[in-house]
């Protein structure tokens, strides 16, 4: 991987460890945005520990009930961009659930909606590959949702099972960052989308 922790070059960000520093490193740029911005709005950064051994400080977490019940919880990180289910570089990607379990279906559509509304680059998929701190949380009785980049070199396994460094597309970190402040500042509730919704099926129906 050579001794460079991190380098961005031809539109990417190269690092030992993109996976799960880049949503550590997402919900730092969010805040910068919304403190730049002034914006009038309250949200919780939450960085938790031991995800790749059994989600300890997530399960710990939820099970302490130190969050308030009504909060919505959006997991952040990199997934395998392995299985073609989305393309690196197409923007950030709206995670409908896991290899685990699926998350709130209105928080997916609410993010969906954020992103197509303010043309924010945006995907939407399963992403299979791996299980997110969305699954634990929601197991705990919070609504949740999930965002993530695709990622190159899953876990340093590069081409011919060579070691080398993880990738991401900056461009997919920015607009992850986008939607992330959008929805700090969304003034409503999940709920809504899913009652935009109902509402434009039924005049088709009508």
């Amino acid at each position: 991987m050579g001794s460079t922790a991190c380098e961005i070059r031809d539109g990417r960000i190269y690092s030992r460890a993109c996976d799960d520093l880049i949503g550590c490193a997402t919900i730092v740029a969010t805040f910068e945005e919304l403190e730049r911005t002034e914006a009038p709005v309250a949200m919780y950064g939450l960085f938790t520990r031991a995800e790749e051994v059994g989600f300890v400080g997530a399960i710990q977490l939820a099970r302490a009930r130190r969050l308030p019940k009504d909060i919505t919880v959006i997991s952040l990180e990199t997934s395998s961009e392995k299985g073609g289910q989305c393309k690196m570089g197409d923007g950030v990607i709206v995670r409908v659930g896991d290899r685990t379990s699926i998350f709130d279906p209105a928080v997916s559509l609410t993010l969906s909606e954020l992103a197509r509304d303010l043309k924010i680059p945006a995907q939407r998929a399963l992403m299979a590959g791996g299980t997110c701190e969305a699954t634990p949380f929601r197991l705990y009785g919070y609504r949740t949702g999930a965002l993530c980049v695709a990622l190159g070199n899953y876990h340093n396994c590069g081409p011919e099972t060579k070691i080398a460094a993880e990738y991401v597309a900056f461009d997919d970190v920015a607009s992850m960052v986008q939607l992330c402040t959008a929805l700090a500042q969304a003034e409503t509730e999940p709920s809504s989308a899913e009652d935009a919704l109902r509402t434009r099926l039924e005049k088709r129906v009508e």
